[in-house]
């Protein structure tokens, strides 16, 4: 048994081999097993090939050897090329000769039902058993451009393409497409040091590799694609590593519909999640999310030149007065302003472009240009020297006649300056856009996914920082500990309101008044002790909508009121056959109140998360929520709640004051400290309504429910 190799050692290993084994090795090179000893050979790997093929003497000229132990001296990565059946006895092999690292390439594992899932088991247990690093299975392998490491059987390296090293490393669970990706990116001219497919992940997983690309100099920009997320913790300790070394994650990440996520789970048993967790997390993370190869080609673009955007000011130099406009309105959907420039800039501008033109930003060229190319390197000196301008685009179009000296004079602006310069070159025969793209100019073809590169530049640019974790004061875990020890003593899973409340109240939430009565007369004495307009509500564990049942009366003023109210919604427990019913009086919050939700889920994939959206009755009607990945800061919670469709409801509309933001994030700080805490407990959890009073009046939360975890999932976790 070898030992496991650290995070640093397995990288370098499995992307920097110096020997290479491959198992089950075909003298074939057409074969799928036959392609890895022959990409080997043909891209000039440097390190030893070692075919492993029993029942031959040699396997494409280069010598065979029966067994792994017939193998002189060291080998440091593995290609099981063996069926499903026979792969853990692969593993098993390597870790006897003392192989770190291995790749498992067969597919007919958990993806297919199972009984594939029984071989993935046992091939999880071989690994851990014989201390081997496991890529896949249902894997196709690497590509390190580097060292021309290319243990892999896809079909993107059939052709003697070149392999072109750059700064960016790409990982995907998907092996067929991210091929496609893979040769899709080679002709945008992006440069890739690294690819590796991590298929149904038993071991080696995309969250592991991203964090481990963090790490190396050789990349600089981070792309995945992924089909679920196996570890969710790690891909945010990956995502800390990357914004802490400055290093963009674009991702794609599938799943987004029902059918989207059964699709990922049968083609690499990934777990797709909820798609709105994801995306709350690559926020909050500074993950770069984007919706389709094109997208993440075109962020690549502009990332891979390592710029930064100083701010989110755009000038544009145009050919086409229309481009210009266009370019400008695809520029805002980003949030990338296209301001107009004041007039002595103007003036300037005007000074180098035909009187016809338009220097006012966008900056209209003219058709003049075709017959003056000089004009644009001229109009690029004067946006470069702009102090309103962080970002600059220039849209061209066909003109496939002479492009060397429009090319040469953006390629010259674009290596004068550290500011980010895009090109949208619409039309032609696409000469331009490669001649671009060979001098390292992010070139597009259409205005509207420049202007999405852009913002995602300037996104990362300007991203907030990471939430600290700051523990707020008035937390007592303790006193929360012992509301569901108690609730778990009588067999519950769910609290009731009044326990939720007392729960959400040990983190300092601020709950309304309330008293708990057992009958009508009882809920007219503790009535007694509460001022203003009360509601009277059914309690009990089991009903989780007391509206649904008439179980709530409100705006009550008197003691009939109160005694009527609690008759009425009793007996409607009763022919509900509510066996536990109780009551709960509670002061109503008063003035002038947004009502806003607020929770807890815990998540498959990333554990505790927190919810807030506009709330009531209406919640699942308004569909309007944030989430982020349990626990949040102050910044953090308010950035959720301006990031909500009717955010603007928050700043007062119609004459209304604006709300105390701040006393929501505070409540929504303090309740993912309670998921935090109670990650192992507390299933789900809602405050709903939270009632947000004007600026300085504070939040109240009306009414909460909590649901525990059941104990044979409390005994899993």
């Amino acid at each position: 048994m070898s030992a496991q190799p650290s995070r640093t050692d397995l990288v370098d290993t499995l992307l920097h081999p110096r020997s290479i084994a491959v198992l089950g090795a075909s003298d074939n090179p057409r074969k799928l097993s036959g392609r890895p000893v022959d990409y080997l050979k043909r891209f000039g790997y440097a390190g030893r090939i070692l075919p492993v093929n029993s029942r031959r003497a040699t396997v494409q000229g280069l010598p065979a050897h029966a067994t792994l132990d017939a193998i002189d001296g060291d080998i440091d990565l593995a290609m099981v090329m063996l069926d499903a059946a026979h792969a853990a006895d692969g593993i098993r092999a390597c870790g006897r000769r003392g192989i770190k690292v291995a790749i498992v390439a067969a597919a007919g594992y958990a993806e297919t039902g199972e009984q594939g899932a029984v071989l993935q088991r046992e091939l999880k247990s071989a690994a851990e058993e014989s201390g081997v690093r496991v890529l896949g299975p249902n894997c196709l392998g690497l590509i390190s451009v580097h060292d021309r490491a290319v243990p892999t059987f896809t079909s993107a390296l059939d052709e003697n393409i070149e392999l072109r090293p750059g700064p960016v490393a790409f990982v995907s669970q998907s092996g067929a497409f991210g091929s496609f990706i893979f040769s899709e990116a080679r002709q945008y001219g992006i440069g890739l040091a690294h690819y590796v497919n991590t298929g149904n992940e038993v071991d080696i997983s995309v969250s592991e590799l991203l964090g481990a690309f963090a790490a190396t100099d050789e990349s600089k920009v981070l792309l995945a694609y992924l089909e679920g997320v196996s570890d969710g913790p790690g891909l945010l300790d990956a995502a800390r590593a990357a914004h802490a070394a400055d290093k963009p994650v674009i991702a794609v990440k599938v799943g987004r519909s029902a059918a989207g996520a059964r699709a990922a789970q049968s083609h690499t048993a990934s777990l797709a999640g909820e798609d709105r967790v994801f995306d709350g997390a690559a926020r909050q993370f500074g993950l770069t999310r984007v919706s389709g190869v094109e997208p993440m080609l075109d962020a690549a673009q502009i990332f891979a030149t390592g710029r930064r955007a100083r701010g989110r000011r755009l000038t544009t130099l145009s050919l086409s007065g229309g481009a210009g406009v266009l370019m400008a309105d695809e520029a805002a959907t980003h949030g990338i302003a296209v301001d107009t420039w004041d007039e002595e800039w103007q003036r300037r501008m005007a000074g180098v472009i035909p009187p016809f033109g338009s220097p006012r930003n966008p900056v209209d060229l003219t058709a003049a240009l075709v017959s003056e190319p000089d004009m644009l390197r001229r109009a690029l000196d004067v946006a470069l020297e702009h102090p309103g301008t962080d970002m600059i685009g220039v849209l061209l179009g066909n003109a496939d006649g002479d492009i060397d000296e429009l090319t040469d004079a953006i390629a010259k602006a674009h290596g004068s300056t550290d500011q980010p310069l895009v090109v949208v070159w619409t039309g032609g025969n696409g000469r331009a856009r490669q001649r671009l793209r060979e001098l390292g100019v992010p070139c597009y073809s259409d205005p509207g996914r420049a202007a999405a590169a852009l913002g995602h530049l300037a996104d990362f640019s300007l991203r907030p920082p990471l939430p600290t974790g700051a523990r707020p004061t008035g937390t007592d875990p303790r006193a929360a500990r012992a509301i569901v020890e108690e609730a778990r003593a009588h067999g519950r899973t769910r609290l009731d309101e009044y326990e939720s409340a007392r729960l959400i109240a040990a983190y300092g939430l601020h709950c309304a008044q309330a008293r708990t009565a057992r009958d009508p007369e009882e809920a007219v004495r503790v009535a007694a002790d509460l001022e203003g307009p009360l509601a009277v509500k059914l309690l009990s564990a089991d009903i989780a909508h007391k509206s649904d049942m008439g179980g709530v009366r409100l705006g009550l003023t008197t003691p009939d009121g109160v005694r009527d109210a609690a008759r009425d919604i009793l007996a409607a427990a009763a022919r509900e056959g509510v066996g536990d019913a109780r009551l709960l009086v509670q002061r109503m919050a008063g003035g002038d109140r947004t009502e806003l939700i607020l929770g807890i889920q815990r998540d498959a994939a990333f554990g505790p998360v927190v919810v807030a959206g506009f709330g009531g009755v209406l919640v699942d009607v308004l569909d309007d929520s944030q989430v982020a990945v349990a626990p949040v800061d102050h910044a953090g919670a308010v950035r959720m709640l301006r990031s909500l469709r009717a955010a603007r409801v928050l700043d007062g509309v119609r004459g209304a004051s604006a709300r105390d933001v701040d006393a929501v994030a505070d409540a929504l700080v303090r309740l993912s400290w309670l998921a935090t805490d109670l990650a192992d407990d507390l299933l789900e959890l809602d405050v709903n309504p939270l009632l947000c009073g004007a600026d300085g009046d504070g939040a109240v939360a009306v009414d909460c429910l909590a649901l525990l975890s059941a104990p044979s999932e409390q005994d899993a976790r």
